[in-house]
């Protein structure tokens, strides 16, 4: 196992980031960061920081919005990335890094965002992200806990080649600058669309207590995963397509957790999926 640099320390400062979008499927991440917030608290006495959206994002992507505040005046919310420090917590400072994927200029965006860590003297920077995948909402969901700059863009794919987020591109400029790093990956089905799923952020942060011993107040979130999972289980009743579906990743889901399940086991079980898929698509 690598080496783990938070556990070494006990009193330690750590950062958490997360990012809207295309890393961000049911807003599984960006709640986790919110889930946090609102658990451990801000601190009032450690100054925020702001990274300007007008450097980095596509406004005609990520519109500014137009609401009122808490006393009724107007205001444009801008999509800037927030770094928002937590009171302590257990003997761990956290530093909360928040926004939506930059549109442009990654490598400088990074370089803010790790001026704005190693200034606060983080040892270590977590990256949460989750994606739409073949599993099923009636399991527990998949997550990957990759220690270091090598991060696997899939939950269940080490050796995954593609596309990338700006998570795994932060993760390895933090390497290069001799920053520690994890990257917490959930899986979320894909055919709950872009709808919140609160037990793909139960998922992540309990991923995140298991590497961090941070001992996170999970307050009413287990039972509002356990709401949606419902909400979910009526959604299928109610789709024939979509049960079929879900019964077909749960039979490949449970044969892969077989203790005797093989490798040509797996195999023939995603051969049969597919054609089930290409038979349905003729019809």
């Amino acid at each position: 196992m690598p080496e783990n640099p938070a556990h070494d320390e006990v009193n330690r400062t750590i950062a958490i980031a997360a990012f809207g979008g295309w890393n961000d499927a049911g807003t599984g991440s960006s709640e986790a960061l919110t889930h946090l917030m609102n658990t451990i608290g801000v601190d009032e006495e450690r100054p925020p920081h702001t990274i300007d959206a007008n450097h980095y994002v596509d406004l005609q992507i990520n519109r500014p919005l137009l609401a009122r505040d808490s006393e009724g005046q107007r205001r444009v919310t801008w999509p800037h990335t927030h770094i928002i420090p937590l009171k302590p917590h257990r003997g761990t400072r956290i530093l909360i890094i928040t926004g939506p994927e930059p549109s442009f200029n990654w490598t400088g965006y990074c370089e803010d965002i790790l001026t704005h860590v190693t200034s606060a003297q983080c040892t270590l920077l977590v990256t949460l992200g989750a994606l739409l995948a073949d599993t099923p909402h009636t399991r527990p969901l998949p997550t990957s806990t990759t220690w270091g700059s090598q991060t696997p863009r899939v939950a269940d794919a080490d050796d995954y080649e593609g596309p990338i987020g700006i998570p795994a591109i932060l993760n390895d400029a933090a390497h290069t600058a001799g920053v520690g790093t994890l990257s917490l990956w959930v899986q979320v089905p894909n055919y709950v669309g872009q709808n919140p799923a609160p037990k793909a952020t139960l998922a992540l942060l309990t991923a995140l207590d298991r590497e961090l011993d941070l001992h996170i107040p999970l307050g009413e979130l287990p039972e509002d995963a356990r709401a949606w999972e419902r909400g979910m289980d009526a959604m299928a009743n109610e789709e024939e397509d979509i049960k079929q579906y879900v019964e077909q990743l749960e039979q490949m889901r449970d044969a892969t957790e077989l203790p005797e399940a093989s490798g040509d086991v797996i195999a023939s079980e995603f051969e049969q999926f597919l054609r089930r898929r290409e038979d349905g698509d003729t019809h």
